[in-house]
């Protein structure tokens, strides 16, 4: 099985979700920072990872797996070891729709850095439809802001690596007598927040073969897991092409399937709607 190395500069709610998710599923070596001051660790966490980063022919990875927080053109470029990894980049959200709230001329980096990236990585996933659209229809007006010598035809180069995979979301389930509306559903960032505050979980350091938790410092995690063979009934899509995403979508769906399955054992209902969380 392919070994891949995550890297996550902001490590909460539905960027840490995704990281566990991957731990569990797949055979990682994880470097994730806390998630404080978003715009430090956006500009600035390329660098950081650079120099903490062992070479790759220490960690053997096959696949680089990062969140469009981290400019992953900085990383290569500094890193050309990890340049020759097959590069995925993951979209929760993307700053040419979701800006900082007060526009300034300095706040274009966070944007740009998102495209460049996407230009650098070999496929780009988004969490939905109308992140993944937003975000290409957006380029070139985004991209209209510098005043001269403007780049021409970036959407037509991204769009090719283009993909959609729903965010892993875990099952809410409740008792199938039970009347239950949206809104008294526990709000899907508050189940996580409750499962922080239980884990308490900011770091590990290493110490041998084994991991300590630590307080604010870089999680430095390894896993080895084997993915069970499942059947997928949704074939909608289709990257045989690229064994990650594709082996990921497979776990995603053996994932919901255990889930869905599990609460039917116990006569649950399961209520699930990705399009809500998003």
């Amino acid at each position: 099985m392919e070994k891949v190395l995550v890297i996550e500069p902001f490590s909460v709610d539905s960027h840490k979700l995704l990281v566990d998710f991957l731990e569990d599923k797949f055979e990682t070596v994880i470097f994730a920072l806390p998630a404080q001051k978003w715009h430090w660790k956006a500009r600035t966490a390329a660098l950081y990872f650079a120099q903490m980063i062992p070479s790759n022919q220490e960690l053997q990875c096959r696949t680089l797996f990062a969140s469009s927080v981290l400019n992953l053109a900085e990383l290569v470029a500094m890193r050309p070891d990890l340049a020759g990894m097959k590069k995925v980049l993951y979209f929760h959200e993307n700053q040419l729709v979701y800006p900082v709230r007060k526009q300034q001329e300095r706040d274009f980096q966070y944007g740009y850095n998102q495209i460049i990236s996407s230009l650098v990585a070999d496929v780009v996933i988004f969490n939905s439809s109308y992140n993944m659209s937003s975000f290409l229809s957006s380029i070139p007006s985004f991209l209209n802001l510098i005043p001269d010598h403007r780049p021409q035809n970036i959407p037509q180069q991204i769009t090719p690596k283009c993909h959609v995979i729903y965010l892993p979301l875990p099952i809410i389930s409740f008792p199938h007598d039970a009347i239950c509306s949206l809104k008294e559903v526990p709000t899907y960032k508050a189940q996580l927040q409750e499962e922080q505050g239980k884990s308490g979980r900011r770091g590990v350091s290493s110490k041998g073969d084994s991991y300590s938790p630590v307080k604010s410092k870089t999680i430095v995690q390894t896993s080895s897991v084997t993915i069970k063979p499942s059947h997928i009934k949704d074939d909608s899509l289709k990257l045989a092409d690229v064994d990650f995403i594709s082996n990921m979508q497979k776990a995603n769906s053996e994932n919901l399937h255990q889930e869905r399955e599990s609460c039917e054992n116990e006569n649950h209902q399961a209520f699930l709607n990705p399009e809500e969380f998003s």
